[in-house]
């Protein structure tokens, strides 16, 4: 038996009937091409959140027009050719016992003509705080134009098979701009007074209504709290949703955010756990009609009690989904300790900007169809060397495949470099990942001999088949003028012994380690100043994240100096380069140097010298992050 009985007691939303309260809300992925198809890419991805037993899955944001496109591989439901391919979707999705609603949107002012191909439109001719480019004002004929095609796109939604339709407008996009005195100004019939700026999106809404029917569910997305002075507050959203109620909506998914407060929009580990839970509550208290809450929800515990205190009829997993789409089954079985969890890194949103949807700690996210774990035809003895991330999963899928895997790690416990990553403010939650992939491999019977440094020896009187190295990398200290005569440590001794740094400490790297550095060792009362040679610290991370570590590194007073490079060393400071020249920085106790790491792969080569068949994974072969490396050393497994 559940021990979630609210999270999966069944539910309806108008004539939806769900078996449990978990939605996988849209979330983009980029997988289209230029052309906006959907493709079978999609399929397998969709087709496997719905056999992980979500209630229902929403596909992502969709295009209602080409020019309205927010990104270049957003989906596009903007003509009837575009019909079969969503109807192969949601057949898909049905052949396996799911449901599908498909979310319609417009970005309006937040996209570019670069994407669009057209010149972006707004309520009011004013620019999105983030992409800085003038919109279009829309005429009253073009509103109407855009209207219509909202309705079009319901249309197809529904001739496509779909289980209903969700309306976007939440985040910043052209609906969500009519709403909010942030984004229209206009004095008008569609601006100047709440009513007015309901005008439009309440004609969206009719208009759907209409088309596909008094049957055909449709769910309306808000943000309920735009996070940016002079936009919607919850006061404000309030009679938005009861409008919407009454003018035909089925659901309330109540979100929040937009592109200028997008810093909260994934909330990352430095947000607390369901942070927008309180935006549903309240407009769930006002309206008859089911609300869904979503916001950094990563448990079934949370879910669970979400419903149960009655703060929303249905929670939105995201992120938790994409790092494990059978995270509802496995809850449902009692099977917690096997979910994957989501660690809140951001990743995700980082990978979609950069290119299409990826994973920190599920690697088959997006490679659905081509990263399958299969049986070895011929099981092999494999040792894998390390016992880091990397290496802890390189284990667990081996032995999935039926070899007879033995795990050595030189410390006397797993986890490697994560489990310094998970020392800084607000990173605990990346034990989580260790302590997964550890009962991962305990579950799957591999040998696990700790505290025993491998050497080469040990390959003189029994040797494996195959060998994955996941010896990770070691902190670099570059050949800077004078290092030798600083006291000087480097980022693991900083984060595992910070007391010999004494109270003064002068921070070298301001990349994503050095600024996290930086913000542990002031919140052990150090006095830090934090030097970086780029124009502003953490460049490496997810905005997410960089907008979370300023503030708390402004707000605890870490002297943050970017344009500044480090020149020389003496005993008694740092001379360093900015715009204004040179100067020397002085008065430190000591010096922590974050400037990357070197790969250790001097023990991979005389394995390689010693067994048939070899791989180096993660930062073994180059320094880099646990996405790739829990990526390379599932493709590794795969190999042998």
């Amino acid at each position: 038996m559940t021990p979630f009985k609210t999270l999966f007691s069944p539910f309806r939303i108008g004539t939806l009937e769900l078996k449990n309260r978990i939605v996988m809300p849209p979330m983009a992925t980029n997988f289209a091409g230029t052309d906006g198809k959907v493709n079978d890419r999609h399929i397998a991805y969709y087709v496997k959140r719905v056999q992980g037993g979500v209630g229902y899955v929403t596909f992502e944001h969709t295009g209602i027009l080409k020019e309205g496109k927010a990104s270049p591989g957003m989906a596009l439901i903007d003509s009837d050719e575009k019909i079969p391919l969503f109807k192969n979707l949601v057949d898909a999705i049905h052949r396996k016992g799911g449901k599908i609603l498909i979310q319609i949107n417009h970005a309006g002012r937040q996209t570019s003509a670069s994407v669009t191909g057209a010149p972006i439109v707004a309520p009011s001719a004013i620019p999105c705080p983030v992409r800085k480019e003038m919109p279009h004002p829309l005429s009253g004929g073009e509103i109407q134009r855009l209207v219509e095609a909202f309705r079009q796109a319901a249309r197809r939604v529904k001739e496509a098979g779909a289980d209903g339709v969700e309306v976007h407008m939440a985040h910043g996009y052209l609906l969500c701009q009519f709403l909010s005195p942030f984004s229209n100004q206009r004095d008008d019939e569609y601006g100047g007074s709440p009513e007015k700026r309901l005008k439009m999106p309440l004609e969206v809404l009719k208009a759907v209504r209409k088309t596909v029917g008094p049957d055909f569910p449709i769910v309306c997305r808000l943000s309920a709290d735009e996070y940016v002075d002079g936009g919607l507050k919850l006061d404000d959203s309030i009679p938005i949703a009861r409008a919407l109620e009454k003018s035909g909506a089925d659901a309330l998914h109540i979100s929040a955010c937009i592109a200028a407060s997008g810093y909260l929009n994934h909330p990352p580990y430095y947000v607390g756990e369901g942070v927008f839970t309180y935006l549903a509550q309240g407009i769930k208290e006002a309206v008859k009609i089911p609300v869904i809450t979503v916001g950094r929800i990563r448990t079934p515990e949370l879910a669970d009690r979400v419903i149960e205190e009655k703060k929303a009829d249905l929670v939105s997993m995201g992120r938790a989904l994409i790092a494990d789409p059978f995270l509802p089954k496995k809850a449902m079985e009692g099977k917690v300790e096997d979910i994957i969890p989501c660690i809140s890194c951001n990743r995700c949103i980082l990978s979609i900007r950069k290119g299409d949807l990826q994973c920190a700690v599920n690697p088959e996210t997006g490679r659905e169809s081509t990263l399958v774990v299969k049986k070895a035809e011929h099981p092999k003895k494999v040792w894998v060397i390390g016992g880091g991330p990397g290496g802890m999963k390189a284990a667990e899928i081996a032995a999935r495949r039926g070899h007879r895997v033995t795990l050595y790690e030189a410390r006397d416990q797993l986890g490697g470099q994560f489990l310094l990553a998970a020392i800084p403010p607000h990173k605990q939650v990346l034990r989580e990942l260790v302590t997964y992939l550890w009962k991962q491999i305990d579950k799957h019977g591999v040998k696990t001999v700790l505290n025993k440094p491998f050497d080469l020896k040990l390959l003189e009187k029994e040797k494996p088949d195959a060998a994955i190295v996941a010896t990770g990398a070691k902190p670099s200290i570059p050949e800077i003028e004078g290092i030798q005569k600083a006291k000087v440590f480097n980022v693991w001794e900083a984060l595992s012994k910070p007391g010999p740094l004494g109270q003064k400490v002068l921070v070298v790297g301001g990349g994503g380690v050095g600024a996290e550095v930086a913000d542990f060792l002031s919140e052990k009362g150090k006095k830090v100043t934090l030097v970086e040679m780029r124009e502003a610290i953490a460049l490496d991370l997810v905005g997410h994240l960089q907008h979370y570590l300023n503030l708390r590194l402004k707000n605890k007073e870490v002297q943050v100096l970017t344009s500044t490079k480090a020149l020389r060393f003496e005993e008694d400071g740092l001379w360093v380069e900015d715009p204004q020249g040179t100067r020397k920085l002085s008065g430190f106790d000591s010096v922590v140097i974050s400037m990357g790491s070197v790969s250790n792969l001097e023990l991979a080569e005389g394995v390689k010298k010693k067994i048939p068949q070899v791989l180096v994974i993660g930062d073994a072969m180059k320094p880099r992050e646990v996405m790739e490396a829990l990526l390379e050393a599932e493709e590794a497994a795969m190999k042998i």
